[in-house]
């Protein structure tokens, strides 16, 4: 029976275990909102298998983190002897984890984790990277690496998963199934439009790019992978001559790739197209891509929508308020608020009335004036024997109705309510 635990990390035990089966090192996906609960699960399913440390900001340097872990009362007195030595002779990053796995081999002959949690206070640079790609060829073979942090860089990581030397949990719902595990040539773009408007380069969020402008271009890219200079002088410089909007593009073309570290698009035919050096992850693609599978294959429909319904975390970009970007926000609610209604419509089917109630309340929130779902609404009360619910329902949509548009409900709604009210 699946725990709660599961639940909320979206991954079952089973699978996570043979995730880490053979794997000196793992690492918990960043971008995966169950993270916590995925620690929690080690917790649970381990116990006294976990050596837990949770790194501050003390822990910033590679150094700095490994004297101060081999220090914790985590440890017994004594341990990190080998550890101790190689940062006071200034070792390498090699021999440092060389040291350490020595230290971890002797202080117990069963199988454990060290889990390493808020690992991002760790700060990446050379000697780190050159410490943890060493680090696997000198762990014992009971003894496995965990780590966990709100960001991770995409090296070394990806170069260890594909040597063999890695593990990635918590990244089967992530865009793409995540930036892990691709071509190392590739750069690898996060763009959350739907869950807030973050964007991430190579495991790392792009914080600043030096004014709103060529933030917006950026994102009108991303959501129009094929489009021409003509389009875009359209959307953000129609009262410029072209030469004057072909100076600003330019300049700001270079700041999104300043910012990116990579050129975001190829000229091509006419057409600004995504650069193939960079592999993009962008949920509005995934959402979209959901629905439209929904609507066209009934069979698989209700595992599409809930895909919809899960990525759809907040509305389009909702601190841009330009035309376009309002445009594709309504777009985009009309397309959530029709996965809530196929969701809502599905577990009617299925006489499951209270999450069918639930998923159809969530779509009116999004879509007040949609009246064939307050009809539905009405009738899952009425079979429910909520009546004054029901008729409160009618009334709200004849409020919204006549606010919106100054109309009345339908006929075939009005006779509904008719049914409905009558003792």
């Amino acid at each position: 029976m699946t725990t709660y635990v599961e639940v909320v990390a979206e991954t079952q035990f089973a699978e996570f275990e043979q995730k880490l089966r053979d794997k000196p090192i793992a690492i918990i996906y960043p971008r995966h909102r169950g993270r916590n609960a995925l620690v929690a699960m080690f917790l649970q399913h381990y116990r006294n298998d976990v050596i837990y440390y949770n790194l501050t900001a003390a822990d910033s340097s590679l150094k700095a983190w490994l004297g101060n872990m081999i220090d914790d009362a985590i440890f017994p007195t004594g341990f990190g002897d080998q550890t101790r030595a190689a940062l006071k002779a200034k070792a390498s990053p090699e021999d440092l984890a060389a040291a350490l796995g020595a230290d971890l081999a002797a202080l117990r002959s069963d199988r454990f984790m060290l889990l390493l949690d808020s690992f991002d206070e760790l700060k990446t640079d050379k000697a780190t990277n050159r410490f943890f790609r060493a680090l696997p060829g000198a762990l014992p073979g009971h003894v496995q690496v965990v780590i966990n942090g709100r960001l991770l860089d995409l090296q070394p990581w990806n170069d260890m998963l594909h040597e063999g030397n890695v593990a990635v949990v918590g990244n089967e719902e992530a865009l793409g199934g995540g930036i892990y595990g691709e071509d190392p040539a590739l750069g690898q773009l996060e763009v959350l439009a739907l869950s807030g408007g973050h964007v991430y380069i190579d495991g790392r969020p792009v914080t600043s790019w030096d004014g709103s402008l060529p933030r917006h271009l950026f994102y009108f890219f991303v959501d129009h992978p094929m489009v021409t200079r003509d389009q875009i002088f359209e959307v953000f410089w129609p009262h410029m001559t072209v030469k004057e909007a072909t100076n600003v593009f330019h300049v700001t073309k270079r700041k999104i790739s300043e910012r990116l570290g990579y050129e975001l698009t190829n000229y091509a035919a006419g057409f600004y197209v995504p650069s193939p050096r960079l592999s993009v992850h962008y949920d509005v693609r995934v959402f979209e891509t959901a629905v439209q599978a929904a609507i066209e294959s009934e069979g698989t429909a209700p595992a599409n929508w809930y895909q919809a319904v899960q990525v759809y975390r907040s509305d389009f970009l909702p601190e841009i308020h330009t035309p376009w970007v309002q445009a594709r926000r309504d777009e985009l609610k009309n397309k959530y608020a029709q996965a809530l209604i196929g969701l809502g419509r599905y577990h009617r089917s299925r006489d499951e009335l209270d999450a069918a109630l639930g998923y159809l309340l969530r779509a009116l929130r999004e879509k007040p004036d949609w009246e064939d779902v307050h009809q539905d609404v009405m009738l899952i009360y009425y079979q429910q024997g909520r009546r004054a619910d029901a008729i409160d329902q009618y009334r709200q949509l004849t409020d919204t109705l006549q606010d919106m548009f100054g109309i009345q409900p339908s006929k075939d709604t009005r006779e509904l309510y008719d049914v409905i009210s009558t003792v």
